[in-house]
């Protein structure tokens, strides 16, 4: 990797000035700077980079090589330092084109993203987002205090105090079987339900708060007959076979009329789960960040409460 330590950085907004006006005098002009200046400071870019990044072409310069490869990477980190250092003065989400990265392991993610995305169609068609649905995200916070994730709506908080947890919403587990199970109906009693076999997700994480420690130590009491990956593979499963699943209330609970499956008395003892949007505190001042927290926050609660 170079060192930039020893290069100034006012050479790169000069290089791509004239890359792209395609002559040191039209590049000075667009900077504002003499053409002698801006024939000086090329010199010492060529002398850092050890190329002469542009030969002259007719009545203008053609960039060699090196600037071709250059220049992508160039411009796109000009592009991001203009974008934020705007944005710093202020976020017009219906003018600004920044992305962002969303991690929902809720099994509802992919319904909350698509009309989160709606909204954001509407309000600020240049935003992208990225959004990561996985019911086990890779290292969340790590993620987040590194700056790679932005936010993430989760039934686990931030693990220190440089995570802020806003609760959204409380969530609950519900215990599933298909309709015409042979042995199971909605008043079967829950004493001859922990008999059945049962389909759960792989654990997250052994850690977490107290109370997710109590109901997966109750969870793993129960006889599973596979563990799978993403709990939305759960109700596929209990609608081909006789075991029983268990999956967030809020993911059915304006389709349960519409369902074929029927949700049954609970083995265990239910519990509210709290979800949370966290983010880490570094981006608490960050307008543009401010705005799609507010968004995502208003559009999961709505659902929600459906």
């Amino acid at each position: 990797m170079v060192n930039l330590r020893g290069l100034d950085l006012n050479l790169i907004t000069i290089f791509e000035a004239v890359y792209e006006a395609g002559s040191i005098s039209r590049a000075a002009d667009r900077l504002a700077l003499s053409q002698s200046a801006t024939s000086h400071a090329l010199a010492r870019l060529r002398e850092a980079c050890r190329d002469e990044l542009f030969v002259r072409s007719g009545a203008g310069v053609s960039p060699t090589q090196v600037a071709q490869l250059i220049y992508p990477e160039v411009r796109k980190s000009l592009d991001g330092l203009r974008r934020s250092l705007a944005e710093a003065r202020g976020f017009d989400p219906s003018s600004s084109t920044r992305r962002f990265r969303v991690a929902i392991p809720h099994p509802a993610g992919p319904i909350w993203a698509l009309e989160i995305a709606a909204k954001m169609e509407a309000a600020a068609p240049g935003v992208a987002v990225e959004y990561d649905t996985r019911t086990m995200p890779f290292d969340p916070t790590g993620r987040m205090r590194s700056g790679e994730l932005d936010l993430s709506v989760d039934w686990l908080p931030g693990e220190d105090e440089r995570f802020v947890n806003r609760k959204l919403f409380a969530d609950e587990l519900v215990f599933v079987a298909r309709r015409g199970h042979p042995r199971v109906a909605q008043d079967t009693d829950p004493a001859a339900l922990r008999k059945e076999r049962f389909i759960s997700t792989h654990p997250r994480t052994q850690f977490g708060p107290e109370y997710l420690q109590e109901l997966r130590r109750a969870y793993f009491e129960l006889d599973v007959a596979i563990f799978v990956n993403e709990a939305l593979e759960i109700p596929y499963l209990v609608l081909q076979t006789d075991l029983i699943g268990f999956v967030p209330r809020s993911l059915i609970r304006d389709r349960e009329a519409e369902v074929p499956f029927q949700i049954v008395a609970a083995p265990v003892a239910a519990r509210p789960i709290p979800i949370f949007l966290v983010w880490h505190e570094s981006r608490r001042t960050d307008a543009g960040h401010a705005w799609l927290r507010t968004l995502i926050a208003e559009t999961v609660i709505a659902a929600a409460r459906r």
